[in-house]
């Protein structure tokens, strides 16, 4: 069994950025490449879990696996995207990023690997106070409870932490600079970044 995928989050609609965010740059990558990079040296295989209309242009783009949500949960969010990667593999843990975290890096990915623990069912990034659901691993003993949640609708990725064994991570573990976990949602929070 392979120990660990990763997957990165890329089929939002962006309605806020006005555009697919996994397509925005900065310093000349991609963000869903700079989300690709970071996970990179630790897993064993990367699924890009995006949208349809998307799926030409990373085709395009990219040599990673793409995949769709499972049709009968499309459109249900991250929750839905997370347990598509974990019916498409056999791993043990997915470490899932989201695509529009453009100052992720791969040491933050390292560290977060570092607190792997059997006895849990998720290890996440809780910097700062802020409780990060899209920045961490789940084991695939989660699945069951993710079919059971989508099943009846209830897509909330803290309805699933909150039927779950969590470690959460912070600066106290590792410190991290702040930015690393800031999203992009709006366009003008784009602009101050270097493109």
């Amino acid at each position: 069994m392979e120990q660990m995928v990763g997957a990165v989050l890329a089929g939002g609609e962006s309605r806020r950025f006005g555009s697919p965010k996994a397509f925005a740059k900065r310093e000349g990558m991609y963000f869903f490449q700079i989300a690709i990079n970071a996970l990179r040296p630790f897993v064993e295989d990367i699924y890009i879990v995006s949208h349809p209309s998307l799926l030409l242009r990373f085709q395009q783009l990219t040599d990673e696996k793409i995949i769709m949500d499972e049709e009968v949960y499309r459109g249900q969010g991250p929750l839905a995207g997370i347990y598509t990667v974990m019916k498409n593999t056999k791993a043990e843990w997915v470490f899932v990023l989201p695509c529009d975290m453009p100052y992720m890096r791969t040491n933050t990915v390292a560290n977060m690997i570092r607190y792997v623990d059997e006895t849990f069912d998720a290890i996440l990034s809780a910097h700062f106070g802020r409780i990060q659901p899209l920045v961490g691993m789940y084991h695939r003993r989660t699945l069951e409870r993710m079919e059971q949640l989508l099943e009846a609708g209830e897509n909330r990725m803290m309805s699933l932490l909150n039927r779950c064994r969590v470690r959460y991570v912070n600066e106290h573990d590792f410190i991290e600079e702040e930015g690393v976990f800031r999203n992009v949602n709006e366009r003008d929070e784009y602009d101050d970044i270097v493109t």
